[in-house]
């Protein structure tokens, strides 16, 4: 009983303590949810140690927890590089995945916690990793921004925060409710948003922010994902894209909860009634031992009467275990593990969904529309290889060009396609266009530094680099391009990052 006390103390205090004296029991049942784990302090797992042989690379990889805290190391050459975690991303339900920090930079480990199978092994993206590394930055734009209650990244850096970097692990009341303050200073329930009274698509993107991949993103001009708020719509900020139906089409990705969901009978028959909540209360979670019977009862809210209870008896009484069978995960993405499509059979039509072509999931405003889906297209297309969706993105985006957008995430994806044609000449003016337009971003720096460099103007291609270490100073592709750039000069170049990161042995 006190470890069970403590427990919930201490998730209660992640909570924001404004609603805890209004709301105790809530707040209470929720430090028990997944959500309240969603980042956390790392722990003993099940397997306090390992070692094993990482074929690919052909290192010794291991983790050890030792006086209270976890290690991950790397043997290279003989050496062995060691960091101490600080933080796991994850509930631990399916999995955990872990962050150490270098000066004022946060970098993901090569090696993860996979409840499921109750062991440790190499993370996602490293399993076939010929040089797995300690510093891979969690650079995917949401990824904290989900994870997190707050996380303190530096405005317009990379892979820099402020000190601590995650002043709020735990998911809190704000990210489903939003700002509570107007009903701080006026208690009701008219003045804090409540997902199950919005209008259908305003409440399903207050899930779809986090739980709906998609197969990309494209923020809206001058956007950032943070700018989301519950009671927004999700195309006021962003528009996600996920595969359209073409049964010719390559299949690529396993669909998300919120595309499987949309495509069940269930919900298309409830006319947009049937969403998250209906069966989900993010407050609480049933127990393993009550699990079956929390889903039955959603279930019988509509489905009643004598042939309902006929299939119980002769099926049993276990919903989820037939209609929404569970899928076996190995690497700890974010595809659903229960299948979300409630059906009665399996058919190919749901394989043959998938295909190369995307369709916004929910259109952004019209003059958006040619705009996002380039920048869609464009990021899935360098994601998966896609010839399709390259091709698609390009034709999109010159439209986008000549309908007048030159923003600056247009501009960065006008400057990449052409350097990537090998045409520097016309993606320096691009570049400098997404550098004007976010000056403190050290990544479109470096790609203008990579095109003057192409263009033969060393002078400036090393001065633009020189200022993306000013702004990341662990950022690795600068040293990398300096080293290029000053070839006789490229062993300096190295020296000096190994200086940067003490730590870290080189291949």
């Amino acid at each position: 009983m006190p470890r069970v006390f403590l427990f919930l103390a201490a998730a209660t205090l992640l909570a924001d303590p404004r609603c805890v004296s209004c709301h105790q029991s809530i707040v209470e049942s929720y430090a028990r949810t997944g959500k309240a784990r969603s980042i956390s302090k790392p722990r003993a797992e099940v397997q306090a140690q390992r070692q094993w042989f990482h074929d690919f690379s052909g290192r010794r990889v291991g983790v050890q927890w030792q006086q209270g805290k976890l290690s991950h190391w790397m043997e290279i050459r003989g050496a062995v590089e060691s960091h101490e975690m600080e933080w796991a991303i994850g509930s631990g339900k399916e999995g955990k995945f872990y962050l150490h920090r270098q000066d004022d930079s946060l970098f993901l480990s090569a090696i993860g916690w996979y409840a499921s199978r109750m062991i440790w092994d190499m993370a996602p993206g490293y399993v076939v990793d010929a040089s797995p590394s300690f510093y891979r930055p969690p650079s995917a734009p949401d990824c904290l921004q989900c994870h997190a209650g707050a996380a303190a990244r530096i405005p317009g850096t990379y892979n820099r925060f402020a000190d601590p970097p995650i002043p709020s692990p735990a998911i809190g009341c704000d990210r489903c409710h939003g700002d509570p303050t107007p009903h701080l200073a006026k208690p009701a329930k008219n003045n804090i948003v409540n997902p199950a009274k919005l209008p259908a698509p305003r409440r399903d993107a207050v899930c779809e922010s986090c739980h709906l991949a998609g197969e990309a993103r494209a923020l809206n001009p001058g956007k950032q994902f943070a700018d989301f708020k519950p009671g927004m719509a999700l195309e006021d900020v962003f528009t996600i894209y996920v595969a359209a139906k073409g049964a010719d089409d390559t299949i690529l990705r396993t669909q998300t909860q919120a595309e499987q969901l949309a495509a069940s009978r269930c919900a298309i028959a409830s006319q947009g009634k049937l969403w998250c909540g209906t069966c989900h209360d993010s407050h609480k979670e049933p127990s393993e031992k009550f699990r079956a019977a929390w889903y039955r009862d959603k279930c019988q809210q509509c489905h009643t009467g004598e042939p309902a209870e006929t299939h119980v008896q002769r099926m049993g009484d276990d919903c989820v275990r037939c209609h929404m069978r569970k899928e076996r995960q190995y690497d700890g993405s974010h595809a659903a593990r229960t299948d979300h499509w409630i059906r009665t059979a399996k058919t190919e039509e749901r394989f043959l969904d998938r295909g190369e072509l995307l369709r916004a999931w929910r259109e952004p405003p019209a003059t958006l529309q040619d705009r996002n889906a380039a920048i869609g297209y464009l990021h899935s297309a360098e994601r998966t290889r896609s010839l399709r969706r390259l091709r698609e993105g390009l034709g999109l985006l010159d439209r986008a060009v000549r309908e007048g957008h030159s923003d600056g995430d247009v501009a960065l994806e006008a400057g990449l396609q052409y350097a990537r044609q090998k045409s520097p000449d016309r993606a320096v003016p691009w570049f400098e266009k997404a550098v004007a337009a976010q000056p403190s971003d050290p990544v479109r720096r470096l790609h203008l530094a990579a095109a003057l460099a192409n263009l033969n103007r060393p002078a400036e291609a090393k001065q633009a680099a020189l200022e993306a270490l000013r702004l990341e100073p662990l950022f690795e592709q600068a040293y990398t391009l300096l080293g290029q750039i000053e070839p006789n000069r490229a062993e300096y170049w190295k020296d000096q990052y190994r200086k940067a990161v003490p730590r870290r042995l080189l291949p």
